[in-house]
């Protein structure tokens, strides 16, 4: 019996060697350059291979943005799913791998089965083992697939965790300062207004400036209420992705003092393609699918059967104790003839991986498009952030001339009001370009795939 159960492994082994595909992968061939296509010059020449552990975030200098982070890595809902998905996954693993073990089962009761010689009543340990070895080996590889590509799902929903909270604390700082300025700039062209409306009184101006003031100052009133909702909007945004509901929100730096100056590491675009999450997770799917097909094809494999039950039976059909010593065991091979259903299992297979395939080269694809793209964005929105801080730097001049002229008595109030208002409008502009700015280095940071294994 022993030579019979070798015999009968051997041949299913010689099988399965068969059947085996030719080519275990088929993975995309893209050529990828060795340098972005832009230019960049707030990044720095080195390839950092490291950037998903580095907290980039600190270089803010904001204890509330360092901690909203914290908060948004153990507390997200989304990420507390992810992790419910690493554990499912987790499990499939396990439980496959466990089918390596033969399973042990007991029998008792009574039973007048004449196969089984009319054991009467019985208890019997059943072992058996049941296995296909070329399936169990693709459903093996096809589980730590799975698992790797729920674990850079996790990964990837970090990336955006972070990059969302950040996003929205920008925001939040952006419009508070905002408010603050269109209030400013409100109040000035309503003073302007005033003046010209007594000197409209007094017959020395046309009633067109002050109605024109005041329209100015009504319109910005206007604008006021849209940063109210914005305010409100980014709050909740917050402290959504905290996992807390609507509520206040305060933070103790104000959006002139973020440090938005910092250099961020450079990397090359194989560098950015190892530590992209949405990759990783696209050439996981990738392989899961072709092994997939490995299990669809193993349905036309044999699979091997051993059973043995022994233990104690009454015999005889009857109803007493039992003492008689029973031995079963049989070592079967299932051999599939017809079973044309596999065809369309294999057929389906293929598709899914066709469709992986695809799906793999468009990750890619768009990775080296949204990072070229995030850092064309960093170049051209900080030139216009530094070339709006350089005109800013002049109205400032220019209005602290104005003032020192006011007081010697050689300029008059209104010119001297005109200027201020003309700097309010330039602190403004200087309020959207660093809330872009800041904005491009969060989304750049995201394609390069930083931060996400800083914590």
């Amino acid at each position: 019996m022993p030579y019979l159960v070798r015999v009968l492994c051997l041949f299913s082994l010689f099988l399965t060697g068969c059947t085996l595909p030719k080519k275990e992968l088929h993975k995309p061939v893209i050529p990828v350059m060795e340098q972005w296509p832009v230019k960049n010059n707030y990044t720095n020449k080195n390839d950092e291979k490291n950037l998903p552990y580095l907290a980039w975030w600190k270089g803010f200098n904001d204890a509330t943005l360092n901690d909203l982070i914290v908060k948004g890595l153990q507390h997200n809902n989304n990420l507390n799913r992810s992790r419910g998905a690493i554990d499912a996954a987790e499990g499939e693993l396990k439980k496959i791998n466990y089918q390596w073990i033969p399973t042990v089962d007991m029998m008792t009761g009574y039973s007048r089965n004449p196969a089984t010689g009319y054991p009467g009543i019985l208890g019997v340990i059943i072992p058996s083992y049941v296995i296909n070895i070329y399936q169990q080996i693709k459903e093996q590889k096809r589980a730590k697939y799975m698992l790797a590509q729920a674990k850079a799902e996790d990964d990837a929903l970090k990336l955006t965790v972070i990059s969302e909270l950040c996003a929205s604390y920008f925001t939040y700082q952006a419009e508070m300062e905002r408010k603050q300025l269109l209030n400013t700039l409100a109040n000035d062209l309503t003073q302007l207004a005033k003046i010209a409306q007594n000197t409209y009184k007094g017959g020395l101006t046309s009633d067109i400036e002050q109605q024109e003031l005041y329209s100015q100052a009504q319109v910005i009133r206007g604008e006021l209420e849209v940063i109210e909702r914005n305010i409100i909007v980014s709050k909740n945004a917050i402290r959504y992705l905290i996992n807390l509901n609507p509520g206040e929100f305060r933070s103790k730096v104000r959006f002139s003092d973020l440090n938005n100056k910092q250099l961020i590491p450079g990397t090359l675009p194989l560098t950015v393609l190892e530590n992209r999450p949405d990759l990783q997770m696209a050439d996981s799917r990738l392989r899961a699918a072709n092994q997939a097909i490995g299990i669809a094809r193993s349905h036309l494999l044999p699979t091997l059967t051993f059973d043995l039950i022994g233990g104690k039976a009454a015999g005889n059909n009857a109803y007493k104790w039992p003492e008689k010593n029973v031995y079963f065991n049989d070592q079967l091979i299932k051999l599939p003839i017809l079973k044309a259903s596999v065809l369309g299992e294999i057929a389906t297979a293929k598709g899914l991986d066709k469709s992986s395939y695809y799906h793999y080269l468009d990750t890619l694809q768009k990775a080296l498009r949204d990072t070229t793209n995030a850092l064309a964005a960093n170049e051209h929105f900080t030139n216009k952030y530094k070339v709006t801080e350089k005109a800013q730097r002049y109205l400032m001049r220019a209005y602290g001339l104005n003032q020192r002229l006011y007081k010697q008595g050689i300029q008059n109030y209104i010119e001297m009001l005109k200027a201020k208002i003309t700097l309010d409008r330039i602190n403004i502009n200087l309020n959207e370009d660093k809330l872009l700015q800041l904005m491009s280095i969060v989304s750049l940071y995201q394609e390069l795939a930083g931060g996400y294994k800083a914590l």
